[in-house]
């Protein structure tokens, strides 16, 4: 007899069987035995959690004739007919070979027809979602208003890709992605059906590589007892090192060995272990997203000590023995530098995916992981020097009232230069305030003209006469001749300045002040230079081993 897989051999065959999806079941049996059976169902959720199964398995409760409180003999020739895919009155069609509106127009041809035995005829279309546009449009005066005897189930592993109104016209059932512990259980009760065994790190080596799918889980358990099916002894015991020799994968210790190294900030062993890892033959891909994975364990350990809300070896899906290795090393650590850690680690498995000399790329990501400490000095001492003018202006402000203090008995005209000395610049100050406060009253008036005038160069000639410039031929010039843009900024300078104010426009730009736009665009400027000529951005820049792409300014 030819070798059947572990995965098709141990298909789930009754309800019981179903792992990880008691919310479909149950909703399901209740269905069958209160006579609330639908016209269209839709299975949908990640590959391998059981959609296809559950879809024959509750074909087969409709069917069977011997069935109690909708659970199948699965002994009668109905429910071997539908284990074996060829029964007349259930009929199982794959959506991506069969996607036109011909196949769909097949089905609509045929549901007319009653079914040859039983009471209900059943359609199960897998991968619903790779039907066409046209094909999905087909199908629904037939989904909507099937006959009686009709039941549609649709199984599907992207359900945003189905139309709104296919999906309105569907009982639809969410399928949960499983738990390692839940994979870990029904390994271990199909190995012992199969009188073998393995470590339970061995087991959950296997559950963390199948990403929540059960049929992936046996996928790999069938692989690894391939390996070493040449063991006669009859009772095969296999070891965790053993399942990561037959899978060609790296185990969970040496992802964690890199963690331990990098929390403790050995970048000596940390560089052996990539050495390690790389020179026995696995995938430094595979490894790297097995290191964040565990720095999101460590990450959600860290978290919870500091916000002191308690975490559990269940809830983060782990035994108890990693869990507490990851509560160690949660102590000795916090949620910034895990954060900068696992940002790093992820931006190296990109470039994993593309670079010639992958070693490379994950032992630089390893230096910079470990000098992440060097960061911290750098932002205590920009922190510092934030704070020493903050420390400096009290010794400033208290020197000036030093001298007056001093000269206070001296005679008192001596104060009186001061104001005559600096009067233009406290004027000229005054005006470019004015200038500003006027075009922002003339914004609240007239947004499109108050936004005419951030372009004007201005300069005032007279103390009741001002100046506007614009670039000759430019749009803004011909805007401001318009006779209505032109009287209006008359009668704003009116009201803003006094009702003797004039003004005059002119393109002698090079004799005026900049215009606001301009003055913001030279601010902008020169904040940017002064980022980027920064020391503290530059010594970041070493330590992370980052580019500054853009330096974007917010301004008030």
């Amino acid at each position: 007899m030819a070798y059947l897989a572990i995965a098709r051999k141990w298909r789930p065959s009754r309800f019981e069987d179903l792992v990880g999806q008691s919310h479909v079941v149950q909703t399901l049996k209740n269905a069958i035995q209160f006579n609330r059976v639908s016209h269209a169902y839709l299975f949908s959720g990640s590959r391998g959690i059981g959609k296809t199964s559950v879809a024959r398995i509750f074909a087969k409760a409709l069917r069977c004739p011997n069935a109690v409180n909708a659970v199948p003999c699965n002994e009668c020739t109905e429910c071997l007919a539908i284990s074996e895919s060829r029964s007349v009155d259930v009929v199982e069609i794959d959506g991506a070979s069969n996607n036109g509106v011909e196949a769909v127009r097949g089905i609509r041809d045929n549901v007319a027809y009653g079914a040859s035995s039983g009471k209900y005829k059943i359609y199960i279309i897998d991968e619903v979602h790779m039907l066409s546009l046209s094909a999905f449009n087909a199908l629904l005066k037939t989904l909507e208003e099937p006959p009686a005897h009709i039941v549609f189930i649709f199984a599907t592993t992207e359900v945003q890709k189905i139309p709104l109104t296919i999906l309105g016209r569907c009982q639809r059932f969410e399928f949960r992605r499983l738990t390692q512990l839940q994979v870990i259980e029904r390994l271990k009760y199909i190995l012992e059906s199969e009188k073998m065994r393995i470590e339970e790190e061995g087991l959950r080596l296997i559950a963390s590589y199948s990403d929540g799918s059960l049929r992936d889980a046996l996928s790999l358990l069938d692989q690894v007892l391939s390996f070493y099916s040449g063991d006669k002894t009859g009772q095969l015991q296999l070891t965790e090192k053993q399942v990561v020799e037959a899978l060609g994968v790296t185990d969970t210790n040496s992802a964690w060995l890199l963690i331990n190294h990098l929390v403790d900030k050995n970048m000596k062993s940390a560089l052996q272990q990539v050495n390690e890892v790389y020179r026995s033959g696995a995938d430094l891909k595979g490894f790297a997203e097995r290191v964040l994975e565990q720095l999101r364990l460590l990450y959600l350990s860290v978290v919870s000590i500091e916000t002191k809300q308690a975490v559990s070896a269940d809830e983060l899906d782990i035994s108890s023995g990693h869990f507490n290795r990851v509560q160690e090393a949660a102590q000795k650590t916090n949620v910034l530098q895990v954060e900068r850690m696992s940002q790093i680690m992820g931006k190296t498995i990109q470039q994993l995916s593309w670079t010639s000399l992958p070693q490379f790329n994950l032992e630089m990501a390893v230096v910079r992981m470990c000098k992440l400490d060097d960061l911290a000095q750098i932002e205590s001492g920009l922190k510092g020097e934030e704070s020493e003018p903050k420390k400096a202006e009290p010794a400033v402000t208290a020197a000036i009232p030093a001298p007056v203090s001093v000269s206070a008995p001296v005679p008192v005209a001596k104060p009186a230069p001061m104001p005559v000395a600096t009067p233009e610049p406290i004027q000229a100050q005054s005006f470019e305030n004015s200038w500003k406060g006027f075009v922002d009253f003339v914004m609240k008036k007239r947004p499109l003209l108050g936004a005419l005038l951030t372009h004007a160069q201005f300069r005032m000639e007279k103390e009741t006469h001002y100046v506007l410039a614009f670039p000759e031929g430019s749009f803004y010039e011909k805007q401001s001749m318009d006779s209505k843009n032109y009287k209006d900024i008359g009668d704003a300078l009116k009201a803003f300045f006094g009702k003797d104010t004039t003004f005059s426009l002119s393109n002698a730009t090079h004799l005026a002040e900049k215009s606001l736009v301009q003055q913001q665009d030279d601010h902008i400027k020169a904040l940017k230079k002064s980022a980027l000529e920064s020391e503290v951005v530059n010594e970041m820049k070493q330590v992370l081993g980052a580019e500054i792409v853009d330096v974007q300014v917010d301004l008030p």
